[in-house]
């Protein structure tokens, strides 16, 4: 068999693993019966409005996207910022595929990445892709970024940081005086990356907007996502805020037609949908206040974050073992050995229903192990 010339960067990458799905879990245990709680999705569904405009656009699915892209772009600028047009704003194939524009933009010849060692594992995924190095630094204690380290970090061939607030897999944030320290200390030279999947979900008034930095001029790259509070994981869309010459330049790296119509129909309707919005945020923000109360009545560790999910913490056997007795009863979580925490549990805010049950499947599952022991 001919050898094949392959790429020794593409060689070292780790592959991503996603979490079970529904069918998967059906097939394997037989059951009927399973509920998903393993990948932050949103527990009422998609936006209705987004999905009456993806049925509309449908009838175009043989046309190329055309200017479907620009349409959005020149909603979201102005929407990111007053003044703001569609040259702030890139679209990509969702927030992961605008991770990968950035990596591929700014990590080259060796450059380094320096992140948090617990945030999502993407970004050093894409560092490596592209033939850069990453710095992972530990994080605090109580497993928040640790933005005084990771600004120590920054060395000479330092080409991009990213801080994910809310940051995966943990929920908490980055507060305005502790960022404004951070960006303080950060040389002009170096890009810094603010993935904000997960902002819609914050209600803590001193949370700041990363994008006051691009409005002065900053090397920063904000990024969005339509997958979470607006529920079209499936559909696939995401979105950079940047100064106009570094989305140009991002630009360079977005291959042709990378994101869908009837994608991009779907997205600008859901930005209308605000009653689907706001029953998400409430949705969320009552089911974190039950599953606080019901896990401190198991006596479960959990970090206190402002995101659709809860990293579950200090379980007393390894998270692989838990996840997978929830998983025989029905219950689908996302165990973090693979984030770096291997005692830890990460469940997605579903509906009540769906909370109540996983609280009674991990309670069961608690007693199982602490009495195996």
């Amino acid at each position: 068999m001919t050898q094949l010339h392959l790429n020794p960067n593409l060689l070292k990458v780790p592959l991503y693993i996603a979490g079970k799905s529904v069918e998967e879990v059906q097939e394997e245990y037989g059951l009927e019966d399973v509920v998903k709680l393993a990948s932050n999705e949103n527990a009422l569904g998609p936006s209705p409005m987004a999905v009456e405009a993806a049925e509309r656009m449908l009838a175009e699915a043989h046309r190329y996207p055309g200017v479907a892209d620009r349409d959005l772009r020149r909603r979201l600028g102005p929407m990111s910022y007053e003044g703001f047009d569609e040259r702030y704003v890139i679209i990509g194939n969702g927030g992961t595929d605008i991770i990968r524009m950035v990596a591929q933009g700014f990590i080259f010849d060796g450059g380094e990445l320096v992140t948090s060692s617990v945030t999502f594992p993407l970004y050093h995924i894409c560092a490596m892709m592209y033939g850069g190095q990453s710095v992972l630094v530990p994080p605090l204690t109580d497993v928040r970024f640790d933005l005084s380290a990771i600004a120590e970090a920054i060395g000479p061939n330092t080409r991009l940081v990213v801080i994910c607030t809310p940051n995966n897999p943990t929920g908490h944030i980055c507060h305005r005086a502790e960022v404004e320290a951070f960006m303080d200390r950060v040389r002009d030279d170096v890009v810094v990356m603010f993935d904000e999947s997960y902002r819609s979900y914050v209600d803590d008034a001193d949370y700041p907007d990363p994008v006051d930095y691009v409005a002065a001029g900053r090397n920063v790259v904000v990024v969005r996502s339509f997958s979470k509070s607006a529920g079209l994981a499936n559909l696939r869309v995401g979105y950079a805020i940047a100064r106009p010459d570094i989305i140009e330049y991002l630009s360079r790296t977005q291959l042709p037609f990378n994101t869908g119509a009837v994608a991009l129909a779907a997205a600008g309707a859901s930005l209308d949908d605000h009653d689907y919005r706001e029953r998400t945020r409430r949705l969320v923000s009552e089911e974190r206040k039950y599953l606080y109360q019901a896990l401190d009545a198991l006596d479960v560790s959990y970090a206190k974050g402002q995101a659709n999910f809860i990293l579950i913490t200090h379980l007393p056997v390894e998270a692989a073992k838990i996840a997978e007795n929830l998983i025989r009863r029905g219950v689908i979580v996302r165990p973090m050995a693979g984030w770096g925490l291997p005692y830890a549990v990460r469940m997605t805010l579903g509906t009540h229903a769906e909370n109540e049950r996983f609280v009674a499947a991990l309670k069961a599952v608690l007693q199982e192990a602490v009495a195996a022991k």
